[in-house]
């Protein structure tokens, strides 16, 4: 008798301890929210129209290599809180590589802005010859403490081992705080540095 009791009472423990976990992960899966990711693209129906003067569609132009921060260097999204302060916002993460990301963007920002038949992404075989080779050093790119997204960077263009022109490039656009409204800041400032990168492409082809 005694052994019956103590059976029924060891399975109904059991199954309130069953109930109170599947309470506890239901619970838990319900207070995180699926982390979201976002990819930058340089708009290429940005407001300043092509040149009237073609570009020399045979050309051959090389993008990169880019060179990225390594506090950039991670899948989160980083966000100043100050001049000295950063979060990894671990709820919004890039859908790839920030590097090939923007190396990506570029490439086709220039090859539908110019109309060229072929843009080659770095790296390349040697064997190739390219007419223009354009790099992109990046020093920042985030989103400040102000609400505003910065993108601080040198640009520039070679033909083999000539430097042909060299730019500081810098952007700052305002974006509230959404991942949203970031990452659309954030494509602005590639397009205003891919159409810097145009212009002096087109400088350089009607110099050659």
């Amino acid at each position: 008798m005694e052994n019956k009791l103590f059976l029924t009472l060891y399975k109904h423990n059991n199954r309130l301890r069953i109930v109170a976990l599947s309470s506890l992960m239901l619970s838990a899966c319900s207070s995180h929210s699926p982390v979201e990711f976002y990819m930058l693209n340089a708009e290429t129906s940005v407001d300043t129209p092509s040149p009237s003067v073609a570009f020399n569609s045979k050309l051959l132009i090389g993008i990169g290599p880019i060179h990225v921060p390594e506090y950039l260097n991670r899948p989160q999204m980083v966000i100043a809180k100050s001049e000295n302060q950063y979060v990894l916002d671990e709820q919004h993460r890039w859908a790839e590589n920030l590097t090939e990301n923007i190396n990506r963007s570029i490439a086709q920002f220039l090859a539908k802005r110019l109309g060229v038949e072929q843009i080659l992404r770095y790296p390349w075989s040697q064997r190739q010859q390219i007419d223009y080779q354009v790099s992109v050093d990046i020093f920042q790119f985030h989103q400040n403490a102000d609400q505003h997204s910065q993108l601080n960077a040198q640009w520039q263009i070679k033909h083999q081992e000539q430097t042909l022109l060299t730019h500081n490039f810098s952007c700052d656009v305002a974006a509230q705080s959404q991942p949203e409204a970031i990452v659309a800041a954030q494509s602005t400032c590639l397009s205003n540095l891919g159409l810097e990168i145009e212009a002096g492409l087109r400088q350089l082809a009607q110099m050659k």
